[in-house]
This record gives C-alpha cells, sequence and structure tokens, in this order.
C-alpha cells in the first residue's frame, strides 16, 4: 500500500438567502465544481487498488465524489394566522392555527461516476486485485438521451480486456444517477407557562415520491450490466410530538 496521491478541485459557488423577516425566508446557494485525482480514498475497509501497480498514471480520473452541479433551496413561511397576524387574529380558527411553521427543502444534484469494471480470477496477478481490473472503452458516446432502469447507458461502449491484459478504460467515466428531492415539513410550538412546553412536527421526505435511482451495475461481464439495481428511500411520512417539562 502507498499513501501516495495526487487530486485536483476546482469549483464555483454562490449563495443567495433572504433573511426571516414578515413571516418568511428562503435562501439558494449552487455549486459547479470538477474533482479529478488517481485515488478518491485510502485503502483499509475499501478496496482502493491500482489497476496496474506499474502505471499509477493510468488511475487518473474524475473523483469518485464529483459532481458537477449541486443546488440546494430552502425556505421557512410563518402562517398568517393568530395574534398579530392577518388573518384570525382571534377565536377558536386562531387557537387551532397561529403558531404553525411550513418549512421546505429541495436538493438537485448530477450523478457521480462510476468506473467500468471487471471482474476476475483473485489469483490471476496479472489482472490484479479481484474488482480493480478495468474494462476496454471503444470510444463510442457513453451516455445515452433516454436512460431507462434496463440501459442507463450506452453498454455496447465497452467489453472485457483480453485474458492478462489490463482495460484501457478510464476511472469514473461512467456518470450514474442524479438526484432530485424535496422535503417538507409543519411545525408549532406550544408553551404552557415555566419551562413547559409542546412541539408538534409533520414532516414528509421526498414529498412527490420521485423514484431516486442510487446504483448501476458497471461490472462489464455482470448479467445485469447497464441496469439500475438500486434505488434511494421513497416517500416517508412522520408525526413527531415532544412533551417539555
Amino acid at each position: 500500500e502507498s499513501s501516495g496521491a495526487t487530486s485536483t478541485m476546482n469549483s464555483l459557488s454562490f449563495r443567495i438567502r433572504k433573511r426571516l423577516t414578515h413571516g418568511w425566508g428562503a435562501g439558494m446557494n449552487y455549486t459547479l465544481s470538477k474533482s479529478i485525482d488517481d485515488a478518491s480514498s485510502i485503502g483499509g475497509g475499501a478496496s482502493v487498488v491500482a489497476q496496474n501497480d506499474l502505471d499509477l498514471a493510468a488511475e487518473r480520473g474524475l473523483s469518485s465524489f464529483d459532481q458537477r452541479h449541486r443546488a440546494n433551496g430552502d425556505f421557512t413561511i410563518e402562517l398568517p394566522f393568530g395574534p398579530n397576524k392577518p388573518w384570525l387574529n382571534n377565536g377558536i380558527g386562531a387557537a387551532l392555527l397561529e403558531s404553525w411553521v411550513f418549512n421546505g427543502s429541495i436538493q438537485l444534484a448530477t450523478g457521480t461516476p462510476f468506473t467500468a469494471r471487471v471482474l476476475s480470477n483473485v489469483g490471476n496477478v496479472s489482472q490484479g486485485v479481484n474488482g480493480t481490473l478495468r474494462a476496454n472503452y471503444n470510444g463510442q458516446p457513453i451516455g445515452i438521451s433516454d436512460p431507462t432502469t434496463l440501459e442507463y447507458f450506452n453498454t455496447a461502449a465497452f467489453s472485457p480486456p483480453a485474458s492478462g491484459t489490463f482495460g484501457n478504460a478510464r476511472r469514473n467515466t461512467i456518470i450514474g444517477p442524479g438526484t432530485e428531492n424535496m422535503n417538507l415539513s409543519l411545525t408549532r410550538n406550544l408553551a404552557f407557562g415555566g419551562n413547559r412546553g409542546m412541539s408538534i412536527q409533520l414532516t414528509a421526505n421526498n414529498v412527490f415520491n420521485t423514484v431516486q435511482f442510487s446504483t448501476i451495475d458497471t461490472v462489464v461481464n455482470s448479467r445485469t450490466f447497464g441496469q439500475v439495481i438500486g434505488v434511494r428511500a421513497m416517500r416517508r411520512v412522520q408525526i413527531v410530538t415532544r412533551f417539555r417539562f
């Protein structure tokens, strides 16, 4: 094992924020970045081994955590009901609807990259450590205009190398699935005097129940090569009540 590595990252980011005034606040930040390295993490529990220890320069490629675009937004809205608010200043309506706060967040990001690999015999030293042998790349476009769960990228662009040889495909050339997620919450805090109080919170994660692909099979000699094999959590709604005393 060697701890020597090189990495370069360039990024541009900006942030805009409207502070909470007049009952609402919001913000957004965006980052454009590109990260290149020859090893994105150290060994230990993970198998981070060069395909060819005599050609470490061939390991240089996109970092495994590289995301070209990332955007996050959030907002807070105090519902306009109750004392000193525009509507329902008193009565039963005010008692039921006052002090509710509506929050939301949205995450948008392009995917992180994957490497086209070949699973080989661990004992075949000429093909490196099992799982580190890369595929051959023939120069065809890797991305496709309409990816599906059965073909997320152009699988015809890759093939297993000849026995006893190393693959010529670079690390992390397949861009994986991106993220589109929105979370919402509705919260109310009640004070009962002294240190006593209660909070009620209704949260909805992935509120639109959007399917979020997480993992694709990039092992060339796998029966599911090019297919989506994992998804992130679907919509989850939760009600939490806390009493403080």
